[in-house]
């Protein structure tokens, strides 16, 4: 039986039998995994990275440690991103696929979360960056140097990026050359940008779900900074 030694953190947990439970966990070694859990369920908290190991080869290994590494304290208004961050892992990410930097990038974001005084919106950004990255989207490819800072373009899932048209412009459908430049250098200094690459990802998101629902994004509706909307950005007040 294989013995598999990693760090990770729980997405999910149900009952299972008893006293146990079957964790979903996003880990190093295996990306997003399923794991069978016998103890009490205080020891599975999420936000708290934890040091791992099982054994088994099926798709249901058994935990035999679980230990508290480091822990994220999310103030209550920032819960509902701590849940759209595990959410968009569950229903996006492959089982049993290793993801290079992806568990490290959910910690960071869960980092600036946890500081009340950190903006919402880039840690947020950055994830999603880094999960349509998995996901075989190219953004991070692409030759920021060369796109034209007032220019609008439109990113097409596993496509990639072309000029907008005049009635993609006209509706709002559209993204600024200097917003992609911003978004890939881990910067949104305007209103503007922070709405538009927030459209711009959610589409793309959106694309990869395949009509399946992000239940925590009407969370985080009372607690988007800012409802309105630049001229020429399409609405969307979730996350």
């Amino acid at each position: 039986m294989s013995r598999v030694s990693t760090t990770g953190f729980v997405l999910h947990a149900r009952p299972f039998r008893d006293n146990s439970r079957v964790l979903d966990l996003l880990t190093e070694a295996e990306g997003r995994t399923a794991c069978l859990y016998r103890g009490r369920g205080a020891a599975c908290r999420s936000f708290v990275r934890h040091e791992l190991v099982w054994q088994g080869r099926g798709e249901l290994k058994t935990l035999s440690l679980m230990e508290e590494q480091a822990a994220f304290d999310l103030p209550a208004p920032r819960l509902a991103c701590g849940f759209y961050l595990n959410e968009l892992a569950l229903k996006l990410l492959p089982r049993q696929i290793p993801l290079e930097g992806l568990v490290d990038e959910y910690a960071e974001a869960l980092a600036r979360l946890a500081d009340p005084q950190a903006a919402l919106e880039p840690p947020l950004r950055r994830y999603e960056l880094h999960l349509l990255r998995h996901l075989g989207e190219g953004l991070d490819s692409l030759d920021t140097g060369a796109l034209d800072a007032g220019g609008a373009y439109v990113y097409e899932p596993q496509r990639g990026l072309r000029p907008a048209s005049a009635a993609e412009v006209s509706r709002g459908d559209f993204v600024h050359g200097g917003t992609l430049r911003e978004l890939l250098e881990g910067r949104l200094a305007s209103r503007q940008a922070r709405q538009e690459a927030k459209h711009m990802l959610r589409g793309l998101l959106d694309y990869h779900l395949q009509g399946r629902r992000i239940i925590s994004r009407a969370l985080l509706r009372p607690h988007s900074p800012d409802h309105s909307r630049p001229r020429g950005v399409a609405p969307d007040n979730d996350a």
